[in-house]
């Protein structure tokens, strides 16, 4: 019966809500650095952030699957970003090495000539690798 009581305590503290709440500042923290480093085109920054198989959906932009593939996109757009900004956050942590962030983001963007949508929701996969998080799946949906 011990073990079974222990394995479940270790359960819930592996996700309590003050550690919920510290990993949802850091993700979200990670998230914005992210926006930012797209928005300067410096993929020095992202080469860490990503997972070698991850997915990166853009609304407006398109699809990017892989690493590489991400960050060659990321050094190539010809998008200007004039400010962003993100509000409505929630986390989810499906396992202690999972977690799913969402939330609203605005910006004012245009990319070739064409504005982005003003407003989207941002899903957000996260996966611990080697003791880091790291994004293995973006995607966002038009709200505007």
């Amino acid at each position: 019966m011990k073990p079974i009581m222990t394995t479940l305590l270790l359960a819930v503290a592996a996700v309590s809500p003050s550690m919920a709440g510290d990993l949802e500042e850091e993700l979200l923290g990670r998230e914005k650095s992210g926006w930012s480093a797209w928005a300067k085109r410096d993929t020095t920054a992202m080469k860490d952030t990503w997972t070698e198989d991850a997915v990166q959906v853009v609304a407006g932009a398109g699809v990017s699957k892989g690493r590489d593939k991400i960050i060659a996109d990321v050094s190539s757009h010809n998008c200007q970003m004039k400010e962003f900004e993100f509000s409505d956050s929630n986390l989810r942590q499906v396992s202690p090495d999972v977690a799913i962030l969402t939330y609203t983001a605005t910006q004012d963007t245009t990319c070739g000539g064409q504005k982005m949508p003003a407003k989207v929701y941002s899903t957000a996969v996260y996966v611990r690798q080697d003791g880091k998080w790291r994004s293995t799946s973006y995607q966002e949906t038009a709200l505007e």
